[in-house]
């Protein structure tokens, strides 16, 4: 999934009737944020953020002190673009969420998963006038960063750790993942619930390819989101990343997923990160089943340990070992557990006598 403990970060969906707050850069924005704080003292600070509210003769909310439209609250950030990348949902979910879910008016109404995803988005698209430009500078930064963590992973540099880092772990985590993908030498990868495509973008790249594949392979990514789909596809073509394909379909529904270019049980190996979480807790033995039909050598499935799933990623439910165990004995194959950065499942297919030719995964089926 999503590249933070999350439930992906982005900017879609727009629940409820509520408007979101107004978000504006100090580098961008500059004139308009001195004036605002010429005017008015923030409503609430903290992190690399500050709440407003635009009209301080508005009545507040009773006990609140803010104003009851967040259509009146304005978020000002200090982030330079060079600092746009996906750590931001950190900051994020650690500083901004508490200031607008703790008695900011109707933004409350608001899921904290629906608040977290937009104001993720409005940071992003706040430090520049062209909307795909921002978010390719969003998608550079964060696999530059990637790619950093990941060599000082690989040498076991010390870090600084005082604070969550959500790139450096998904580093680790991705790392693992192609080292996974390497002991089986695989020729395709489909990866499920891809989000924002950091990781397919990186295999295809032939990141951390280890000695037994030392190239580049294709990689098929799919979620349901179309709106990440197409900008992720937009920033491969843009950067010329061949080897990537990007598809919106449910992963659960064979019949869609038939329909929209993936086939069935063809990919050597099946990456899921940071996925079950977001199911109900009913509904994730068929999504295994779903993602093992789908498997032809290797299902990869990674998951955070948390001990109540976390509402701003949009987690439902929560995992250890045991539980990962479990699921796999439902799937078959031989499978091994264990913890690094999270809880993890990998089952093996067993070799089959009757296993066919390989499809050609960047060309369009239908």
């Amino acid at each position: 999934m999503a590249l933070a403990p999350v439930a992906p970060p982005t900017h879609t969906p727009e629940g409820g009737d509520a408007m979101p707050p107004l978000t504006l850069s100090r580098h961008r924005h500059r004139v308009l944020t001195e004036c605002l704080a010429d005017r008015a003292e923030p409503l609430a600070s903290g992190g690399r953020f500050a709440v407003y509210r635009l009209d301080p003769a508005l009545p507040p909310l009773p006990g609140s002190g803010v104003a009851s439209d967040p259509d009146d609250l304005v978020v000002v950030h200090d982030f330079a673009p060079a600092e746009i990348d996906n750590n931001i949902a950190r900051d994020v979910a650690e500083d901004l969420l508490p200031l607008l879910l703790g008695g900011t008016g109707r933004a409350s109404r608001r899921s904290p998963q629906d608040l977290f995803e937009h104001m993720v988005g409005a940071v992003v698209r706040s430090v520049d006038g062209n909307e795909r430009r921002a978010w390719h500078r969003f998608y550079d930064n964060t696999l530059a960063a990637l790619r950093r963590a990941g060599q000082a992973a690989a040498s076991e540099a010390p870090r600084d750790r005082a604070q969550p880092d959500y790139i450096a772990d998904f580093a680790a985590i991705y790392r693992r993942v192609a080292s996974l993908i390497d002991e089986v030498a695989a020729d395709s990868v489909l990866d499920v619930a891809t989000c924002f495509g950091f990781l397919p973008l990186l295999l295809a790249s032939g990141a951390w390819s280890g000695a037994r594949h030392p190239g580049v392979r294709p990689v098929v990514a799919c979620d349901l989101n179309p709106a990440l789909m197409a900008l992720a596809e937009s920033y491969a073509r843009d950067r010329q990343v061949a080897n990537v394909r990007f598809v919106t379909t449910d992963i659960l529904d064979e019949h869609a997923a038939g329909g929209r270019g993936l086939p069935i049980s063809d990919f050597d190996v099946v990456t899921a990160i940071h996925f079950l979480e977001h199911l109900e807790p009913a509904a994730t033995p068929a999504a295994l089943a779903a993602l093992w039909r789908r498997t032809r050598r290797r299902l990869i499935v990674a998951v955070p340990i948390e001990a109540v799933p976390d509402a701003r990623f949009g987690h439902r439910q929560v995992f250890d070992r045991d539980r990962l165990a479990a699921l796999a004995r439902q799937a078959g194959g031989r499978f091994r557990c264990f913890d690094d950065h999270g809880a993890w499942l990998v089952i093996d297919r067993l070799p089959s006598p009757a296993a066919g030719p390989r499809p050609r995964l960047l060309e369009s089926q239908t």
